[in-house]
């Protein structure tokens, strides 16, 4: 449903689901049952896209693209597929991700159509290997285990502090990498790429050096964010090439699976230490695997972290040919050059409050503070502070046109400036019109701000300004200055979104994403270089930290944010409160009940309006300066952002078994044959269900069965490989999870 962009994709989408249902069978009652009423989907669905988004009926066809024409974003197209549902009984259920490709309302309709008339929604397949030799276990916590259809429970809302810790390699590798025909090893110092290539040789892997990935790779080691970058454009430059990557080989890996790894050099533990101040803007790479993750459920991905300091390269190559044999299912990992890996963890610790170190002579500067969560967070602390806040956004303060005046509602509006139009003589688009409400509203919005924060005791204007004209940024920063003073404190809360797929995702959405919020940044941070600051808070995602579908850009650039965060906090030397807050999702705004109901199932609590504005304002006063990276809401859990309906999460990884790895098996022996002990793959087992849910502990393993034998064939030579695989069967206080070893 998401990709169908007009009215008529959606009807005709909406029709073949109604056509496909199955009719009562004539013996089943005495008496036929009366022949339901057709449903004219066409007619349906353009008068829910009118009463949702306040177009009247006459300005609509089914040709119109969904976004372009009708600002018609995957939320609104949610709710308004939930209404079309309601009113047209037995509906079926229709293929989200499928819907999310089409493009018109003509197209949707159509879809819908064949899908009533008899047609199925496309479904994926994955096609079942014969195992030479199977073992499947299941583990589970001590926990009562609920059915794989029951709805997980939202767990509270809490404040997770980002911190590295220690995770020791499991011995398991990367699935993919020795059986792709190529690995290709791209993008870095060439002194690197030899050195990786060379080792993974060594070791077995078919791996090749390469300057472009050609469409269809399906194994790619990405080794650019190794590159000495000496400004911070050219850090983000890599960052750009990477997507680039990853875009290219979205089509293959999303389909059929494969292997994507990033290795980049910040310090060995993601920019959570000491670093090159520029190399912090490498930091997007892994938020853009984790994305991948979610995208791509049959790939194998990796984003690493290693610090090379005074290593020889081929100290790195090997380092890294280890992490990818040996390391694990952990999909970010950090390696220290004194050898220690690292995997990044989210502890729930709560805030502690201390005094307010900004009072009503200080001036914050907010961006992006006059409207949305940002406004109200701003509102809230100004209860605290009682100080001066600088709001600036993108939209131009305008008079309300006197037509708009006492009307609340979008449709009202959309009415009112339409009929004003009319007798003007001036045509409007639906483009034109929205433009037009979404004036008044965010006018309204800003002003209704600036009051509620003079409310609360503070004072507050307005300037139009966007965030990455530096000119402008300073212009408007020295006025204030001049009539306020210097500035204490910044809230960077600027961004846009423009969601979609790797697959999907063009360059101009990209740039216009990443760079309110990174190219805003910048500017701020030079602005603001000869004030004395004594906040910097900055409105990341928790997306920065999971990844998320279709938000690829987005968690790219408030990772960016996360560790920028991290740079400011050690040149600053503590003096500065500086925090990044991955913000869940939040109620209200753009929040449906649907979409509500869809985080629910998801088990993902929403953050409301009062209590988020309230974490804010406790964050600005805690005492726990060190704590910088804080993901705030629901407990950042990858597993629950997948997509509904989607594939099920599973984990895969590889061993191989020869003589210099598992030397003492070769006095395992039955008729002359070694054979692998049952005891060796519930080990396996054992690290493979603590990687795949390691906020578990490892109850039992049960239910083990040896389906045949494992005797080893080139245990003296080239060694032999099998494939381990996790799956999660049901979830709730605990998991079940099934596991299986293949040959």
């Amino acid at each position: 449903m998401g990709s169908l962009k007009t009215l008529g994709e959606i009807v005709t989408y909406m029709q073949d689901l109604m056509g496909s249902v199955t009719p009562t069978s004539a013996a089943a009652a005495p008496t036929a049952a009366p022949a339901a009423p057709a449903i004219d989907l066409h007619t349906l669905m353009l008068s829910v896209v009118s009463e949702k988004t306040g177009y009247p009926a006459e300005m609509l066809d089914l040709s119109m693209n969904l976004e372009g024409d009708l600002g018609i974003d995957s939320i609104k197209r949610v709710e308004i597929l939930a209404v079309v549902q309601e009113q047209a009984p037995g509906m079926p259920e229709v293929d989200a991700a499928h819907m999310g490709s089409l493009k018109t309302l003509g197209e949707i309709v159509t879809y819908m159509q064949d899908l009533m008339n008899g047609g199925e929604t496309p479904t994926a397949v994955t096609p079942t290997a014969t195992p030479v030799t199977t073992v499947t276990a299941a583990t589970a916590t001590p926990a009562p285990q609920l059915p794989a259809t029951t709805t997980p429970e939202a767990k509270p809302l809490g404040r997770y502090v980002t911190t590295m810790v220690e995770s020791p390699a499991l011995g398991l590798g990367q699935p993919t990498l020795q059986s792709a025909p190529e690995v290709l090893i791209t993008n870095s110092d060439t002194k690197f790429t030899a050195a990786v290539v060379s080792e993974l040789k060594r070791r077995g892997v078919n791996a090749l050096a390469v300057d472009t990935v050609p469409a269809g790779a399906r194994a790619v080691v990405f080794l650019g964010g190794l590159r000495k970058t000496r400004t911070v454009d050219e850090a983000i430059a890599v960052e750009r090439e990477c997507f680039d990557i990853a875009r290219t080989l979205a089509p293959t890996l999303g389909e059929s699976g494969g292997l994507f790894v990033t290795v980049q050099d910040t310090g060995g533990a993601f920019a959570t230490t000491k670093c090159a101040p520029e190399r912090v803007y490498l930091a997007g790479l892994p938020a853009l695997v984790k994305t991948a993750a979610q995208e791509w459920p049959k790939a194998s991905l990796k984003a690493i972290d290693i610090e090379i300091g005074q290593r020889r390269a081929k100290a790195i190559g090997a380092a890294i040919a280890d992490e990818l044999l040996l390391g694990g299912g952990e999909i970010e990992v950090g390696l220290t050059r004194q050898g220690t890996r690292l995997t990044p963890k989210s502890v729930l610790t709560p805030v502690e409050r201390g005094d307010s170190v900004i009072g009503d002579t200080d001036v914050v500067v907010v961006t992006g503070g006059a409207r949305g969560v940002t406004a109200h967070c701003v509102i809230e602390w100004a209860k605290d502070t009682h100080a001066k806040f600088l709001l600036l956004g993108r939209s131009k303060l305008r008079d309300e046109p006197a037509c708009c005046v006492g009307l609340n509602t979008d449709k009202a509006l959309k009415q009112a400036l339409l009929a004003q139009a009319k007798t003007a003589g001036d045509k409007l688009t639906p483009t034109g019109l929205s433009k037009q409400v979404r004036s008044v509203l965010a006018g309204r919005e800003i002003r209704g701000t600036i009051a509620a924060i003079e409310a609360n005791g503070g004072t507050a204007k307005y300037a139009a300004a966007s965030v990455t004209d530096a000119n402008a940024i300073q212009t408007v920063l020295d006025t204030v200055r001049a009539e306020w003073g210097p500035v204490s404190g910044l809230i960077h809360g600027a961004g846009v979104l423009a969601d979609k797929r790797i697959i999907d995702q063009t360059d101009a959405q990209f740039d216009m994403v990443f760079n309110t919020k990174i190219e805003g940044l910048r500017v701020m941070i030079e602005a603001l270089k000869t004030d004395p600051l004594k906040v910097i808070c900055m409105f990341s995602s928790v997306s920065a930290r999971c990844g998320n579908n279709g938000q690829s850009t987005y968690a790219m650039a408030n990772e960016v944010l996360n560790k920028v965060a991290w740079a400011e906090s050690r040149a600053r030397g503590g003096d500065v409160i500086v925090k990044s807050l991955g913000w869940g999702p939040w109620e209200g705004g753009m929040v449906n009940p649907q979409l509500k109901a869809h985080f629910a199932k998801l088990g993902v609590p929403m953050i409301p309006l009062d209590i988020g504005a309230r974490m804010l304002a406790d964050e600005l006063q805690s005492t726990q300066r060190s704590q910088v990276e804080i993901v705030l809401g629901g407990e950042p859990r990858p597993e629950a952002l997948l997509v509904v309906g989607s594939e099920s999460r599973n984990l895969k990884l590889e061993v191989k078994i020869d003589y210099k790895s598992h030397g003492y098996l070769a006095g395992h022996t039955i008729d002359g044959k070694i054979v692998v002990p049952v005891v060796l793959v519930a080990e396996w087992f054992n690290r493979l269900a603590r990687a795949f849910r390691p906020d578990l502990h490892l109850e039992s393993i049960k239910d083990l069965k040896v389906i045949k034998g494992i005797q080893l064939t080139d245990f003296n030579g080239a060694g032999d490989r099998f494939l381990l695989n996790c799956s999660q069967l049901s979830n709730g206080y605990g998991a079940l999870l099934a596991l299986e070893l293949h040959s």
